[in-house]
């Protein structure tokens, strides 16, 4: 009896799949970049059909922290459900993305299109799809989705557009575009509600839009309809950050990627 609770017990351990917080090393090497490595949280899924790498809004610095066990907020509730079969198909392996550095802009997030923000996104996409071998999507929300559309220039731009599966645009900031030679699945959400005068759902469409006309590939648009406000910064927190509408979220990424899968 003992030897098969021993069993069980080592069985259990080798299969669940543990968050945690994975560091990528940048090996890019200029006086201009911080040879800081790339810290990342990861929410694995037990059986993954892709990894979805996450790029978060603001100044894009998390601070997470090499003992970190979990991510609460937006993060929790709207990303960790995509690795949890009990809540979705549980298809995706999540990959939150913190710079080690800050990502500002005046009226912009220039730092955004920096060489050293691209490359490094570049380095841990490149990571993660070593390590599973399984296809890689980005997401970006607010000025992510200024990280997502620069990053995928670059890969136009050096013939690499295969390196990535497809995209999610959530919540993109005006000024985050896709050119008309993108050729990539896009999901694109907004909220019907959004209070961040950066944000808004028309420039979203207007982005779907010129997509629709000019990428073969799949594209779709999902207006999230649910959640409520809170007496905080409209553009980091209530319906921009998806608040009380997470299941909304991750239930369209979940359908537009996995959907039409078996």
């Amino acid at each position: 009896m003992l030897k098969i609770l021993a069993f069980w017990i080592v069985f259990m351990a080798h299969t669940s799949a543990q968050s945690e917080v994975v560091s990528v090393e940048f090996k890019e090497k200029s006086i201009q970049f911080s040879d800081a490595p790339t810290l990342n949280f990861l929410w694995p899924a037990k059986q993954a059909k892709a990894t979805l790498i996450f790029i978060p809004g603001g100044e894009g610095r998390l601070g997470i922290t090499p003992d970190r066990t979990n991510l609460g907020g937006f993060y929790g509730n709207t990303l960790k459900p995509l690795s949890d079969p009990k809540l979705t198909r549980g298809a995706f392996n999540v990959v939150v993305f913190d710079s080690p550095v800050n990502l500002p802009g005046i009226d912009y997030p220039t730092a955004r299109q920096s060489s050293e923000h691209l490359l490094r996104i570049e380095s841990v996409v490149r990571h993660f799809k070593e390590q599973y071998a399984l296809p890689v999507w980005i997401m970006g929300h607010s000025n992510g989705a200024v990280s997502i559309t620069e990053f995928y220039k670059m890969l136009q731009k050096n013939q690499r557009e295969d390196l990535i599966a497809g995209a999610i645009f959530s919540s993109g900031r005006s000024g985050a575009d896709f050119n008309e030679k993108t050729k990539l699945p896009i999901l694109f959400l907004a909220h019907e509600k959004e209070q961040c005068p950066k944000s808004m759902p028309a420039r979203a469409k207007a982005v779907f839009d010129q997509q629709q006309k000019s990428n073969p590939l799949k594209t779709a648009y999902v207006l999230i309809k649910g959640g409520e406000s809170q007496p905080l910064n409209p553009c980091g927190s209530g319906f921009h950050m998806f608040y009380g509408a997470a299941e909304e979220a991750y239930t369209a990424i979940d359908q537009f990627v996995f959907g039409s899968q078996n």
